[in-house]
């Protein structure tokens, strides 16, 4: 599974060579485990083709303060998650999750 994700700020946190952490989504932890090796992708509005992404590498859970119980993707970053566009339908918010890439 793949997921579209409007990120107009660019709150990416780089943890190492080409590995980023993007954070605080809104989705259970069934739906991120279902992600993990998928591909992320970032928008700055839904419409718009991607201006970053990667490969989900795993997730983790805020567990306290403003953010708790919001998800943390980690990513390594691809090149070919840029300048993709997906279609109208789907979006929950800012958030679209895909079987494969149209």
């Amino acid at each position: 599974m793949n997921i579209h994700l409007v990120e107009p700020l660019n709150h990416f946190v780089k943890l190492q060579d080409n590995v980023w952490e993007s954070g605080s989504w809104g989705l259970d932890d069934s739906q991120a485990k279902k992600l993990v090796g998928g591909k992320i992708y970032f928008h700055k509005k839904r419409q718009e083709p991607s201006f970053y992404g990667g490969t989900i590498l795993g997730y983790r859970v805020h567990q306290d303060g403003e953010y708790q119980g919001k998800i943390v993707f980690q990513l390594q970053h691809s090149q070919s998650c840029r300048n993709v566009s997906t279609g109208k339908s789907g979006w929950n918010k800012v958030i679209k999750i895909t079987e494969l890439e149209q």
